[in-house]
């Protein structure tokens, strides 16, 4: 297939607290099987993987600097108003860290997921500055306030579209696949021990549930089984990113067979276009009172 007439390819990129590091190791293992992407779009943690890759970070840089993140430097603790924690740090880190400081300077395009506090609505961000729309969409509530952004209270992104397959449709992606770093899960076997992992579970709770929905329209979902790790490790980064590897190593013959065989979706008519209507007419992914859209 030549490029002029190849079929385009989207990435959706879950979020899952510091096991978005896994994202990397998988986007190593596409770009070593030469799948190249042309669009990706991200919720929370996954939208900061998202921007240094759209960036033409080299995933060994990105490797090299998930190795030297940690929750000191991404957070720190505020007097108790609209959430416990600040992540102003993850902002700054983003700003000083990230080549491009606009969407429009990405060398591929990214759309940021974040929920609406203020409208109910999901509200996704393809142009302006990067930082706020990637810290809003990292602020679990509770945990973190939510980011003022023109007016409205923008927070994580995995209350509307943990596994942002639906926003891939913008981007008129012929083969859309998804990586759902929340599809193995073990910590509903454990009772939570702590104000931190209460306000995940809700957030899991919400996130799997529109999950389920947007694997359904995936062409293939990648599942990392991060069941060992747990939400503030951080400092297992390398593992995270072998285990990620290894998943999207995995994945490749699918994804390749998919690239082979499928006929392009028409991007005006047919079954895609309709059930994505119907999704934003029906939407079940009702967080506040209102579908979200």
């Amino acid at each position: 297939m030549t490029h002029e007439n190849r079929l385009r390819v989207g990435v959706a990129l879950s979020g899952g607290v510091a096991k978005v590091v896994a994202h990397v190791g998988i986007l190593r293992a596409f770009e070593e099987a030469g799948i190249e992407i042309d669009a990706v779009t991200a919720t929370s943690g996954g939208s900061i993987i998202g921007a240094f890759y759209c960036a033409g970070t080299p995933i060994d840089e990105m490797e090299a600097l998930a190795e030297e993140l940690s929750w000191k430097k991404l957070t720190r603790v505020t007097i108790p108003r609209l959430g416990l924690l600040s992540n102003e740090k993850l902002e700054r880190f983003v700003n000083d860290r990230l080549p491009a400081k606009r969407f429009e300077d990405l060398k591929k395009p990214l759309a940021v997921v974040t929920a609406d506090l203020t409208t109910g609505r999901k509200a996704v961000f393809t142009s302006g500055p990067l930082g706020p729309p990637i810290r809003a969409s990292c602020s679990i509530p509770q945990l973190f306030p939510p980011v003022s952004i023109d007016g409205n209270l923008i927070v994580d992104g995995g209350l509307v579209e943990y596994l942002p397959i639906q926003t891939l449709e913008q981007f008129h992606c012929d083969v859309r696949i998804g990586v759902n770093l929340g599809g193995v899960r073990n910590w509903h076997m454990k009772d939570p021990k702590n104000f931190f992992e209460v306000a995940l579970r809700v957030i899991g709770f919400v996130s799997q549930r529109n999950a389920r929905v947007s694997e359904g329209l995936a062409d293939h979902v990648v599942r990392p089984n991060l069941a060992e790790f747990g939400p503030y490790d951080l400092d297992r980064a390398a593992d995270l990113i072998r285990v990620g590897y290894e998943a999207g190593k995995r994945s490749v013959p699918a994804i390749h067979q998919i690239l082979e065989t499928k006929i392009p979706r028409s991007r005006d008519t047919g079954e895609w276009t309709r059930m994505v209507r119907w999704l934003k007419d029906n939407s079940p992914l009702q967080i506040f009172g209102r579908s979200a859209g």
